[in-house]
């Protein structure tokens, strides 16, 4: 009981944080539907548009980090 456990799941758990900011960052950056205009104009399409991005990165930190 030393403890290892929790210690590696705060570090995976961090690891999976800072990969979705990452990732999240990117897309955002990367996506001319993003706006300020659009972001006024169609608010219901941005909340779409930033769910279907945060569920992908969601998908690949699952498939690179936790099911490895």
């Amino acid at each position: 009981m030393q403890d290892k456990l929790a210690n590696h799941l705060v570090s995976v758990s961090n690891e999976c944080e800072e990969r979705l900011k990452f990732l999240m960052d990117n897309y955002i950056r990367n996506d001319e539907k993003l706006s300020e205009k659009n972001k006024e104009n169609n608010q219901l399409e941005l909340v779409k548009l930033m769910n279907n991005y945060r569920n992908c990165v969601e998908e690949i930190i699952l498939k690179e980090l936790i099911y490895v």
